[in-house]
């Protein structure tokens, strides 16, 4: 199993696996917060997704790392 900081920068680079593989590990916290007034959402779940992808691309692993 890839460590995380190797996935984000594969993501970042543009290998979908390593995104897909991302949103697997964080599956559970993306379903967890898609939950409102006890009903779930499939919408607020995708937008999560898209949400959590795009702040995978713009992490500044750098500034992390330093």
């Amino acid at each position: 199993m890839r460590e995380v900081i190797e996935l984000i920068l594969l993501a970042q680079n543009g290998d979908s696996d390593a995104e897909e593989e991302l949103i697997f590990r964080y599956e559970r916290l993306i379903h967890k917060y898609a939950w409102h007034n006890n009903q779930y959402s499939e919408d607020c779940k995708q937008q999560l997704v898209i949400a959590f992808i795009l702040a995978v691309r713009r992490f500044d692993l750098k500034r992390y790392l330093s």
